[in-house]
């Protein structure tokens, strides 16, 4: 045996459902690193059906597909090093979940094992019990004389307090060691939060410490609908980080991952090689609209913050020719915020235009006035956001592009938000950023301007200081309707991603500020559910990881009592 196992690491990024393509690019990608000479290369979880795929599994052609990929990839491995390549294989039982998420060693030309994944989650934005059969036993295999174990992604997390309670009682990294494994693996599918890359890291450098193996860990990476995977593959042993695939950007490396206990690595970095909202989001954007088949995004710029921010990460994630502004002022706005936004188009470098809705707002009006109920207060302020709508998506559909939602999270939190207003669109790329999050994210764009920016700052001074506004009458603020964002956003992260009851959070603020809060932000379930997903950012997104009734009562039982 060796002092050293040479590990090739296959950063991939998968376009869901594409087995045929993503099979390609780890054929390529596996060639390439043949050259390098590593004993063995592993690509991420489900690689080759990409992650998640969801009730696409339910379909026998795509387990077909991945069975006759996985049979040309080990074809490959004839004249080559070992594969591990992450698929989801059928089961030999009659009875249960038809399908493993399975780690499948590929070698000599055949497939010589199988992993299954034995922890599954289900909770916040995973499903894996609707479509799984869990495994049971490790795996552990022999590569160039060294003892190779195998797990995946959450059999790495199986500690992890979730809800308030942790999952699972099994321990698959502790097993695969006990079973004789001087090295693991994890093909994984780790969705990215705020924070998380170094969260990783200590969880994997204390593995590594609790087994006595170095471990590898090998992550997806690329936007996929809501959620967005950062790479950051790794390799820590002897209280080391070895190596560290670079972040929201696909990659391949061999690592020689030393078997005597000594490392040249460095400690785990709490920045986490400085991954940030900015990469993230732009990842997750770029990513929606190639895998979509879309190039071009449609935004519509009120002069705020808001649709500021979005526009620009727009024109950082697909470039300026792909991006087109629309200012839609109305009797109400001012010119001010016309001036805003023009010259944050100009900044950019986009295509922009302003197109007045006064008079078909006040067209409208005049017809609900005159054949059916006059339209006052709120409604109809809201007929203004709702043609801004209309004409957002006009404009796309004849431009054949997609329309993004500016909207925050602290707005739709508590259905601060015109329904089939401001919220249509294909994607809320903001739709995860706190309030304080977007000014963060203005500043980010400020201190370093997409490369096309034509000056500097990019987002004007006028913007970041404004009120904010939904300007759907004269003198509006959102202060005047919703609780201060600097007292609203603590509120909401702890009930949304704390999981706080009211009695707790009132600890700290005012009862009646928190009680509306709270309330307004059940009450406006019917809408999270018709807008558009929010590109997850935060440990609890209000997309697809926030399952909460529509129709029903439970204000009564957010006191804790």
């Amino acid at each position: 045996m060796d002092d050293e196992l040479r590990v090739g690491i296959i950063q991939h990024n998968p376009v869901v459902g594409d087995v045929a393509g993503n099979a390609a690019r780890i054929a390529d990608e596996y060639a390439a690193l043949r050259e390098t000479d590593p004993d063995l290369v592993v690509t991420p979880e489900l690689s080759l059906v990409g992650y998640p795929p969801r009730d696409l599994l339910h379909r026998p052609g795509i387990l077909d597909a991945q069975a006759s990929a996985l049979d040309d990839l080990a074809s490959r491995t004839a004249e080559g090093p070992p594969l591990i390549a992450g698929a989801a294989v059928r089961t030999e039982r009659d009875t249960g979940p038809p399908i493993h998420n399975a780690a499948v060693v590929l070698r000599d030309g055949t497939r010589s094992a199988a992993y299954h994944k034995r922890l599954l989650p289900t909770y916040d934005v995973f499903d894996e019990h609707r479509y799984f059969r869990p495994g049971s036993d490790p795996l552990v295999i022999d590569v160039a004389g060294t003892a190779v174990g195998i797990t995946i992604c959450e059999d790495a997390w199986q500690d992890a307090v979730v809800t308030g309670t942790r999952r699972h009682d099994e321990a698959p990294l502790a097993d695969t060691a006990a079973a004789g494994a001087e090295v693991i693996l994890t093909l994984s599918a780790s969705p990215f939060s705020l924070n998380k890359p170094a969260r990783r890291e200590n969880r994997f450098l204390a593995h590594a410490a609790e087994t006595g193996c170095p471990v590898v860990f090998a992550n997806q990476v690329g936007g996929n609908d809501e959620l967005i995977f950062d790479g950051h593959s790794l390799v820590a042993a002897d209280g080391r980080i070895l190596a560290r695939l670079p972040g929201f950007a696909s990659d391949t490396a061999v690592v020689a991952v030393p078997l005597d206990g000594e490392s040249g690595g460095r400690s785990a970095d709490t920045d986490a090689g400085g991954s940030s909202a900015r990469d993230a989001l732009a990842l997750g954007l770029r990513d929606y609209f190639r895998k979509t088949g879309f190039d071009e995004a449609v935004v519509g710029l009120s002069g705020g913050i808001d649709s500021s921010v979005a526009v620009t990460l727009a024109a950082d994630a697909l470039g300026p020719d792909n991006v087109y502004g629309v200012s839609l002022p109305s009797a109400v706005t001012s010119q001010q915020s016309v001036d805003d936004a023009r010259a944050v188009a100009a900044n950019l470098g986009i295509e922009f235009d302003v197109v007045p809705i006064g008079t078909t707002v006040e067209a409208i009006t005049e017809t609900l006035d005159a054949n059916a109920t006059p339209l006052t207060a709120v409604a109809a302020e809201n007929v203004q956001a709702r043609v801004r709508g209309a004409v957002l998506m006009g404009i796309a559909n004849q431009r054949n592009a997609l329309v993004l939602t500016p909207d925050n999270k602290s707005e739709a939190a508590v259905g601060y938000c015109t329904l089939y207003g401001d919220t249509v669109g294909a994607l809320a790329p903001l739709g995860d950023c706190y309030k304080r999050v977007v000014y963060e994210l203005a500043e980010a764009f400020n201190d370093a301007p997409p490369s096309s920016a034509s000056s500097s700052p990019v987002i004007p001074t006028s913007v970041i200081e404004k009120e904010p506004s939904a300007e759907l009458r004269s003198g509006q603020a959102d202060e005047q309707e919703i609780p201060a964002y600097e007292v609203l956003d603590p509120i909401l992260e702890q009930y949304i991603e704390q999981g706080r009851d009211a009695n707790l959070i009132r600890d700290a603020y005012p009862d009646h500020v928190v009680d509306d809060a709270l309330r307004r932000t059940t009450h406006a379930e019917f809408k999270r559910r018709q807008t558009p997903p929010p590109l997850r950012i935060t440990q609890k997104a209000l997309g697809r990881g926030w399952n909460y009734p529509i129709a029903a009562a439970y204000d009564h039982v957010l006191d804790g009592s």
